[in-house]
């Protein structure tokens, strides 16, 4: 599964969407075109970068706005993506919002930060995620919800599956597997190759499982 297409798996059904960052504002108008979105939000900093959206979104229900994150976005929004940014940026966007939306998140770095911060510090609980794959490199698209709810370690670092990981994240763990292994071992490599281990072994015994209850009849 691509990046923009979990996403939108994960945008509320007749939400108002604020899309953060929107670029070509084409996670818009999939959101319109599929009836997850009544009405978007296409925001982002540049007047120059939102006129790409602006033409995609041309006479839909659909508003461009130039704005720093959400701060001129009107407050009837439901949902919001932020897709493609860095962890820092995406965080200083979110500490400034104090809201309850459904936040749909991909970043393109430190997830485990962003996880952290959004559960421990900014009240809301993650519900799914997805591990998307673009060209042969891998992404967590995250939904949160307002609530409590932890995370223990593992989940933080790869996501909330990591005790029961889909296929997705058990090919990006075997990819990461691969990749550091072929690095001179140091104590923060050999601490990633144990938790990635951990993550696997966790898939090796859903799958023993599954096999069990197949073969004495539970699983049909």
């Amino acid at each position: 599964m691509k990046r923009l297409e979990a996403a939108l798996s994960l945008v509320p059904n007749d939400c108002v969407l604020a899309d953060v960052g929107c670029d070509h504002g084409l996670l818009c108008l999939a959101a319109l075109q599929s009836g997850k979105a009544k009405k978007v939000y296409a925001c982002d900093i540049s007047a120059k970068s939102l006129e790409k959206a602006r033409r995609a979104l041309k006479d839909k229900n659909a508003e461009c706005i130039v704005s720093d994150g959400l701060k001129n976005v009107p407050r009837d929004f439901t949902a919001v993506t932020v897709c493609g940014m860095g962890a820092e940026t995406m965080l200083g966007i979110l500490s400034e919002y104090d809201g309850a939306a459904t936040l749909i998140l991909q970043p393109q770095t430190q997830a485990k930060e962003v996880r952290k911060t959004l559960t421990e510090k900014l009240g809301y609980r993650l519900i799914e995620e997805i591990t998307a794959c673009e060209r042969n490199r891998y992404y967590p698209v995250m939904r949160f919800e307002k609530g409590g709810g932890g995370l223990d370690d593992l989940q933080l670092a790869f996501g909330l599956h990591a005790h029961n990981p889909t296929d997705g994240l058990i090919k990006m763990c075997e990819m990461l597997k691969k990749k550091y292994s072929a690095f001179k071992p140091t104590e923060q490599s050999e601490k990633l190759l144990a938790e990635i281990e951990r993550v696997l072994k966790s898939a090796e015994h859903a799958n023993n499982q599954d096999i069990t209850a197949e073969s004495d009849g539970r699983g049909i």
